[in-house]
This record gives C-alpha cells, sequence and structure tokens, in this order.
C-alpha cells in the first residue's frame, strides 16, 4: 500500500489532482483503519500510471477513463498516433538546432552524442520546408556562402565540420567530373540547339573541372564564361584549355551561382549540368532567366525519379540528398511556368552514370588507402553501392530550354 504523498512523489502529480481522480470515480483508495488517511493499493497505481501514460500521449481525462473501460475508439487512437508523430519530429527537429546552435558556439558536440544519420534528416527537413530560410540561417551562424551551401548539400550536418568538407574534395578533386554526364552527352545537348554554331556566348554555372566548357568550346567559336565557386577546380580548366589551346575562349570566374554578376541579358546560352539543385530547380530558372539574351537558350540537368514506387533504399537516401526530388512530368511543368518552351529533352544514359561511379570508386580507394575510412568516403561508398543496386530507379532529366518572350 503507498501514501497519498507518495504517490504523488512516484506519479509527479499535485495531490489535488489524486483527488481529483478519485471525485471522478478512477481510483478508490481504502483507508488506513487507525488514522483513516488513503492508502493505494498496486492496482490502484497501476490504473494512475496508464492515466499518466494517457494524458501524456494527449487523450483528455473522458478519452482515458473510455480507454481504460475498453472503448477502443479505432478512429481516435489513429488521429492521436499521427498526432504524436508531428510532435516527436517537430521536438527531434528542434533539439537537433540546439544541437547545431550548440556545435557553432563551442565547436564540440554535446557530451556523449554523435553526428550521424539524423542531423542529415533535419537539414533535409529545413531545406524541404525552407530552403531560402535554411540557407540565410547558416549564414547567420558564421558560416560562408560556400560552407553553408555545403553544409545544405554535401555534408548535410553542421556537426560534421570542416574535415568532411576537406576529404570530400579530395575526392573530388582527383575525379574527371564532378557528377553523371560525358562528352557525348554535352554535345548531344548542344547540337539540338538550333543552328549551335551561331552561339557566341555561354554562361556555364557551376562547372567543376570544366568538361562541359572543354567540350563545347572544341566544338564551337563561343566565348565562355565558367563560373564555380572552388578556385582548385577552376585552376585545373584553366590549364587544361591552355594545354588544348583554348585558353582565349574559356574565362574562368570564381563566383557565386547566387550572384553572377553579369550584364542581362548578356549569353545566348546558359550552361547548367547537375548545379540548379544547389540553388533549387525552379529559383535557378527564376534567377538565370534575365541572363539569356532574347531567344537563348538554356540547358539543365536535374536529378528526377524514373519510377513511381522507389525501393524504400531509394526512397530514404534521395529524401536526404534531395528532399524537393520529383519526377520528369513536374520538372517539365515547372520549366514551362518559369518561362521557357522545352527545345528538346532526353534522360541521361545510364552509361554516363556508371562512369562517373565507377571513376568514384577508384578515387575513394585510393584516399581510404592513403588515409583509412573516414565519413565522407563511407558514404561515397554508400551511394556507389546505391546506384549499382537502384540507379534504373533515378536519373538525370536533360532539358534544352528556350528562353520566352
Amino acid at each position: 500500500m503507498v501514501s497519498i504523498s507518495k504517490a504523488c512523489q512516484i506519479l509527479g502529480v499535485a495531490r489535488s489532482t489524486l483527488l481529483y481522480y478519485e471525485r471522478m470515480g478512477m481510483v478508490t483508495p481504502k483507508r488506513n483503519p487507525d488514522n483513516g488517511y488513503r492508502e493505494y493499493s498496486q492496482k490502484d497505481m497501476e490504473l494512475l500510471l496508464m492515466v499518466r501514460q494517457l494524458k501524456q500521449a494527449g487523450f483528455t481525462l473522458k478519452e482515458s477513463m473510455a480507454v481504460m473501460k475498453g472503448a477502443l475508439d479505432p478512429d481516435l487512437l489513429l488521429a492521436r498516433y499521427n498526432a504524436l508523430c508531428q510532435e516527436i519530429e517537430a521536438m527531434t527537429m528542434a533539439k537537433e538546432v540546439v544541437k547545431s546552435l550548440l556545435v557553432s558556439a563551442t565547436g564540440e558536440l554535446p557530451p556523449g552524442d554523435v553526428a550521424g544519420r539524423r542531423g542529415q534528416n533535419w537539414h533535409a527537413e529545413f531545406e524541404q520546408q525552407g530552403a531560402e530560410a535554411h540557407f540565410a540561417w547558416l549564414k547567420r551562424l558564421g558560416f560562408s556562402e560556400k560552407e553553408s551551401l555545403y553544409i545544405r548539400w554535401v555534408t548535410r550536418n553542421i556537426s560534421n565540420g570542416g574535415q568532411y568538407m576537406e576529404n570530400f574534395f579530395k575526392i573530388f578533386e582527383q575525379m574527371k567530373r564532378q557528377g553523371p554526364g560525358s562528352r557525348e552527352s554535352t554535345l548531344r545537348a548542344f547540337k539540338a540547339i538550333p543552328r549551335h554554331r551561331e552561339i557566341k556566348a555561354i554562361l556555364e554555372v557551376g562547372c567543376g573541372k570544366g568538361e562541359s566548357s572543354l567540350a563545347l568550346a572544341q566544338e564551337s567559336d563561343a566565348l565562355i564564361t565558367a563560373v564555380d565557386n572552388h578556385q582548385p577546380f577552376l585552376d585545373h580548366l584553366a590549364d587544361q584549355a591552355a594545354r588544348l589551346g583554348l585558353d582565349g575562349q574559356i574565362t574562368t570566374k570564381n563566383m557565386s551561382m547566387f550572384d553572377l554578376d553579369f550584364p542581362r541579358p548578356g549569353f545566348d546560352l546558359v550552361w547548367a549540368e547537375g548545379s540548379a539543385y544547389f540553388m533549387g530547380f525552379e529559383k535557378a530558372l527564376t534567377e538565370w532567366r534575365p541572363l539569356i539574351n532574347r531567344q537563348g537558350f538554356l540547358f539543365v540537368s536535374d536529378a528526377v525519379w524514373l519510377t513511381d514506387q522507389p525501393s524504400q533504399a531509394c526512397a530514404d537516401y534521395w529524401k536526404i540528398e534531395y528532399p524537393t526530388m520529383t519526377d520528369v512530368k513536374t520538372r517539365k511543368a515547372q520549366a514551362r511556368e518559369q518561362g521557357y518552351e522545352i527545345s528538346s529533352w532526353f534522360i541521361l544514359p545510364r552509361q554516363d552514370w556508371q562512369a562517373f561511379y565507377d571513376d568514384m570508386e577508384a578515387c575513394s580507394k585510393r584516399a581510404v588507402k592513403e588515409m583509412g575510412m573516414t565519413r565522407t568516403f563511407e558514404d561515397f561508398i554508400r551511394e556507389i553501392e546505391l546506384d549499382r543496386t537502384h540507379g534504373e530507379e533515378y536519373g538525370y532529366l536533360c532539358l534544352l530550354l528556350q528562353r520566352k518572350d
């Protein structure tokens, strides 16, 4: 038997709450014959603990009493379950916000905590709910624009710090291309432009090491401005252009794609292989449109679903990697809504993805041999395996768009 004071202590409630439960008929504690004090039996405590749990789950007292009597309303239970899931998700997100702020302030994780997938999930959720707010928030924490972009789209975890990105670039600086694609696919898209040899000014946004810029320069007489925010990529492109005698055609610019400081309009063609997702597909198309001359073109490639029923492994992966990823039909509709006509389109061939991941695997193996396994390299290996087992479920939609006036 338990006294009322002890029951209050166990349950974490006030004495008045227990007396109210008694008046409602939920429990009827016995009285000690010697002093008349209330005493709660084991059965009474079990009932009261159940009431406390139901209250924490969001049930009213009336609903709790009905549940305890066996009146299980499926609609009510499902509503409470869904509400709890949302509350848990909101609290978990709040926890990650506080953890991120703590890491920003101290440079360290909370004691006993480890950086993991939850942190990636949180950034993906933030990105999906408000990409610009997410970007602005990271910059307010003191991250540079480049750091903020790579937290959003590479590490997806503020807690990983600079080492993750350092290892990331160690791989990508060695790779031939920084995204799936090929010379053949680049030229396929370029040659689909009516009178493509008349193109005189091209802007490539997010050029990486410049494989596309080099291909376009060799296929045309156009002057090409290649923009990226990672200087080693630009240095590599400049060296290659000089080696091939194309340095008079290609100019490199270390510049943010969010602040392209060029005349508007000024280009016959804007080229963006796999880079629009950094800004968000629709925002990129809106921001780049004024740069394009009347009747000019935009080529953009973007990851899309190629199935209506992706596997769980793919769904989980892309929910974090690209929260706003959608299907071909939706991307085409968005392009039209942003003021473009679709001149041509195709899905990037699978062999382009396979070649990209073969290159990534070779570079990763060399890095692991040199440095040992790291979180970055583990993520690369996971990405390679996913593509090899589920690569038919997604791909790059390649869109050649013409500015519509």
